[in-house]
């Protein structure tokens, strides 16, 4: 009788740890579940705020490109609109020089307007157009011609991406910089010494913003590394540096 009793005591000890041992894997496996619910709850998250964001990109750049077309209009109603008035006044050739005073003035506000790119040399080129002009050291025919060429400039500066070489002012400094253009929606800068950024625009007017976080830093390293491996087309994640900049 006694070792009846000792086997079911024993019996029932190994029943209670293997129930233990049950339970202790069941709380186990619930708390992966929940790790793992917990996982897929962040992942979806994340996803949807990434979609939120490329939708709110995809718009931000519809409303970019539509305004780039504006511009583009702009440009090409103005040169109808020289055309015009150059057609009625003949080959009175000293009437073409109010026309073409107009005209240069025109483009100089859209150089002010547009992304800082090179912006006092272009303004010095129509500046010397209109001083030589006014003072008869070209004919109207030959500043006519110099007129379609900066109106043509304008139009192709829109459609060309590249790295060019400009001087900027950075903290109160002038630094000699690399900078990619992608048309004339966005701009970015890179210092000799790997600081890199962004052009921006407030009530003041444009000005350079060195980019802080890591993230926007490899990214503009990559749109630069990208260019000089003249891959100048396709898909670039870059910070958000869209500036809607006003069309008169």
């Amino acid at each position: 009788m006694l070792s009846i009793a000792v086997v079911v005591a024993l019996s029932t000890t190994t029943l209670f740890a293997s129930i233990q041992n049950m339970a202790e894997s069941l709380m186990k496996i619930r708390g992966d579940v929940e790790v793992l619910d917990a996982s897929i709850t962040d992942e979806r998250d994340t996803y949807k705020a990434s979609m939120s964001s490329l939708l709110r990109q995809k718009n931000d750049l519809e409303s970019v490109i539509s305004r780039e077309d504006l511009k583009i209009k702009q440009i090409q109603r103005e040169l109808d609109s020289v055309r015009k008035e150059i057609k009625e006044v003949g080959k009175n050739t000293e009437g073409l020089k109010p026309l073409l005073m107009n005209a240069l003035n025109m483009i100089e506000d859209n150089i002010k307007a547009s992304l800082p790119f090179k912006t006092q040399d272009r303004l010095a080129d129509i500046e010397k157009i209109k001083t030589q002009l006014q003072t008869d050291l070209i004919t109207p025919q030959k500043a006519l011609a110099l007129t379609w060429n900066a109106y043509a400039d304008s139009i192709r500066m829109t459609k060309e991406n590249g790295i060019f070489k400009q001087t900027i002012t950075i903290d109160g400094q002038d630094r000699l910089a690399e900078v990619a253009r992608i048309g004339t929606v966005a701009m970015f800068f890179k210092l000799p010494d790997d600081t890199v950024g962004q052009v921006s625009k407030d009530a003041t007017g444009w000005y350079y913003k060195e980019a802080i976080s890591k993230k926007d830093q490899e990214q503009i390293l990559a749109l630069f590394d990208s260019f000089k491996k003249q891959i100048r087309s396709g898909y670039f994640t870059l910070p958000n540096t869209i500036v809607m900049t006003e069309v008169k």
